[in-house]
C-alpha cells in the first residue's frame, strides 16, 4: 500500500453556512496526489493545542511503533475526504462540519490561523468508491458532506441521484454543495439536535423504495443511523456489500477518540 506523508499549512478559510469552514491548504508537494480520485479519504495529523507547526511521527519496524522524539507534540489523526485538488496553485482544500464541543479537528479548522501546518497522509491507489449504475441514493448528515459532494461531481450525465442531506439549521442548507452533470433530487432534513436522534434512517427508507433497479446507496452519518440503516438493506432487503456503502462517521456518547465501528457493510 504506497501512501504519500506531507505537512500542508493553511492559506485561508471561509464559512459557507453557519456550520461549514472551508481551508485551503497549501501543499508544496502536491504533485504526488495527481492522481487520486475525489471522494477518497485522508489522514490529518492534528497538532496539540496551541501548536502552529506539526511532527509527524516515524514508523519503528521493529517496534512496530510510530515514534516521535517528543511524545507531547504527537498530533492527533482524524480522517476526512479533500474536496478539490487545485495542481496549479498547489492547494488542497478540506471541508469541517463544525459544531460545539470536544473536537480535536473542529477546534483547529476554526481556530487556527494563516500558516499553521497539520500533517496530511494519502493513499496512492483506489478502487472506485461507486459502481457502474445508473442510479444512485446518498444519505449523509453535515460530516458527510464533504464525500457526497466529490462523490456526486463525477457521476455522469445520464446518472440519476437522490441527496438526503441532515443539517443543523435552515442557514446551513446549500444546494451548491452539489454540483453534477447527473440529474438530482437534493432533500434537507433540519435537525438541531443531532445528538439527541434522527428521523434521517426513516426518511432514507422511505426513498429507498422508489429507486429503480439497479441502484447503489451510500450512507455517511451518525453511527446508530448508519446501523439501522445498514440493518434494513442487508437483513430485510437482502443486499450485498456491492450494493451500498454504510459508513459511521460518528456516535452518539462518545469522543473522537474512542473505539467505535465504522465500516458497516
Amino acid at each position: 500500500m504506497l501512501v504519500h506523508r506531507t505537512t500542508v499549512s493553511l492559506v485561508s478559510k471561509s464559512y459557507l453556512t453557519p456550520n461549514y469552514l472551508r481551508l485551503i491548504l497549501k501543499c508544496d508537494d502536491i504533485e504526488a496526489y495527481r492522481d487520486v480520485p475525489l471522494g477518497v479519504n485522508n489522514k490529518l495529523f492534528i497538532p496539540p493545542q496551541g501548536h502552529t507547526t506539526v511532527e509527524m511521527p516515524v514508523f519503528n519496524p521493529e517496534t512496530k511503533v510510530w515514534e516521535l522524539e517528543n511524545e507531547a507534540n504527537r498530533p492527533a489523526v482524524r480522517t476526512y475526504t479533500h474536496r478539490f485538488i487545485d495542481l496549479d496553485k498547489k492547494e488542497l482544500t478540506v471541508d469541517f462540519a463544525v459544531h460545539e464541543g470536544d473536537s480535536i479537528a473542529c477546534n483547529w479548522a476554526r481556530d487556527s490561523a494563516e500558516g499553521s501546518q497539520i500533517g496530511l497522509a494519502m493513499k496512492l491507489k483506489h478502487r472506485d468508491v461507486l459502481p457502474e449504475v445508473k442510479e444512485f441514493l446518498f444519505v449523509t448528515d453535515m460530516t458527510g458532506i464533504p464525500v457526497v459532494a466529490a462523490l456526486v461531481a463525477t457521476l455522469p450525465k445520464d446518472a440519476k441521484a437522490t441527496i438526503i442531506t441532515e443539517v443543523l439549521t435552515a442557514e446551513d442548507i446549500l444546494d451548491a454543495h452539489y454540483e453534477s452533470k447527473a440529474n438530482i433530487t437534493t432533500e434537507w432534513v433540519i435537525n438541531p439536535t443531532p445528538e439527541t436522534g434522527s428521523q434521517l434512517s426513516s426518511i432514507a427508507k422511505h426513498a429507498w423504495g422508489k429507486l429503480a433497479s439497479p441502484n447503489f446507496t451510500h450512507i455517511t452519518a451518525e453511527y446508530s443511523t448508519v446501523k439501522t440503516l445498514r440493518d434494513f438493506l442487508r437483513k430485510e432487503q437482502s443486499l450485498t456489500s456491492a450494493e451500498f456503502y454504510a459508513c459511521a462517521y460518528w456516535q452518539i456518547n462518545k469522543k473522537e477518540d474512542e473505539e467505535r465501528e465504522k465500516r458497516l457493510d
